[in-house]
């Protein structure tokens, strides 16, 4: 069997990754009584193939300070996703037995690709909720796993080497 490459501008599916930011939510709701309030989020890309594994990353649960406008400042790696998926965050509040969702935003693949996106958006469920993210497309993977952006960059500096 002879392998051949696909040609410059054959639609060849590629997996990229993302960098999500989680930086706060304003707004929530009181959930636990007895507990007091740990709200975390997730952040999924919603495939398009069904079969495909879940791919998702989740904060810490914020258990002190003002839980209701609570501050994650997480920065995640998030692969593989495909052009045309959205994200899918949730705003959850973690309990003693059980996790209550608080609300849900989907952020759909033309907001945030290819020029990336940073802002407040509303939490469905939450009236006047915010949701404060980053969204920062890292570029397609190549097969050593880095990026393809960090492998061109590594060969420019292969080729700046003086020979005397």
């Amino acid at each position: 069997a002879t392998y051949v490459a696909p040609e410059a501008g054959a639609n060849v599916v590629v997996s990229h990754r993302l960098a999500v930011s989680i930086l706060q939510a304003h707004g929530l709701k009181h959930m636990n009584n007895f507990t007091g309030d740990s709200p975390y989020v997730t952040c999924e890309v919603k495939h398009h193939d069904p079969a495909a594994e879940s791919t998702r990353v989740e904060t810490n649960a914020v258990a002190e300070g003002d839980t209701l406008n609570p501050f994650w400042g997480e920065t995640h790696n998030l692969e593989p996703w495909f052009e045309g998926e959205s994200l899918e965050f949730t705003i959850y509040d973690k309990g003693l037995v059980a996790s209550k969702t608080e609300g849900k935003v989907v952020l759909p693949c033309d907001i945030f690709s290819p020029q990336g996106f940073s802002g407040m958006v509303a939490i469905s469920g939450l009236p006047h909720a915010l949701l404060h993210v980053i969204v920062r497309p890292l570029g397609p993977l190549v097969s050593s796993g880095e990026t393809a952006e960090d492998s061109a960059s590594s060969k420019k500096k292969k080729k700046k080497v003086k020979v005397s």
